[in-house]
């Protein structure tokens, strides 16, 4: 199967060394029978990723939305499989389902649905502590709220990670330490930026002794297995309490 990846900036946003290293992040993931492709959101929205807040402008929201819609359809004509926005804020995941057939799929919410498969209590882990409502919403609509027992983050803009990745990865293991505490079995949501574009999943399981979710891994799972059943993308239900 064919996968596209937009990036969830205009290309430029990023700076070079970062825009490179998480396309090679994304492209790694490709196997023998999934073929993965990276490309740019199709205009600036007027949010950056990169540094500072993690939550960005409504308005920059909604032109972000509007534009990973635009790259879907495009996508489809294309003929890929399924599209996959990078990034848990899974942008315009919702707005895109509306226009194409093709699998939409979203790192946060494949991220969700697998851990509503495992049962388990989770927690989260964001780059900056503003986010903490935003997952508890998220974590509902997918169904997964009662399992989602602590809300996490590191405290230090995303940027500023390859400078300090000792750093990084000391404070995962004290959130993972205090997720634990709040009686969380699992890390269950991991900003891109911590995993896996500077540790993996095995690696931050490792040093903090708690399994821990890859989103990305997730998210082409789901998209897989949409194009494997050859079930309708339609069937997804969001928010699952929906009638």
């Amino acid at each position: 199967m064919r996968v596209l990846y937009m990036m969830p900036t205009a290309k430029g946003v990023y700076p070079p060394e970062a825009e490179e290293r998480r396309m090679n992040v994304i492209r790694s993931y490709a196997t023998p029978s999934t073929q993965i492709d990276v490309d740019f959101m199709p205009g600036v929205s007027g949010f950056s990723p990169w540094g500072g807040t993690s939550e960005p402008p409504a308005d920059a929201a909604a032109r972000a939305a509007q534009l990973s819609a635009q790259r879907a359809v495009q996508a489809e004509r294309e003929g890929y499989d399924a599209f996959c926005p990078f990034g848990t804020l899974d942008i315009g995941v919702k707005e895109a389902r509306q226009l194409v057939k093709i699998p939409v799929v979203g790192q946060a919410e494949s991220c969700f649905l697998f851990c509503g498969l495992l049962g388990r209590p989770f927690a989260s882990c964001i780059y900056m502590p503003e986010g903490e409502d935003r997952v508890r919403a998220w974590a509902r609509d997918a169904g997964v709220e009662r399992l989602l027992v602590a809300n996490t983050s590191i405290g230090i803009p995303n940027s500023e990670y390859p400078q300090r990745r000792q750093e990084l990865l000391e404070r995962f293991i004290a959130c993972a330490n205090e997720a634990r505490e709040q009686g969380a079995a699992l890390m269950g949501l991991v900003a891109m930026s911590i995993c896996p574009t500077e540790y993996s999943a095995k690696e931050l399981s490792d040093a903090c002794g708690m399994p821990v979710l890859d989103a990305l891994a997730c998210q082409i799972a789901m998209a897989e297995w949409w194009h494997r059943t050859g079930l309708p993308p339609s069937l997804l239900r969001s928010p699952r309490s929906a009638s």
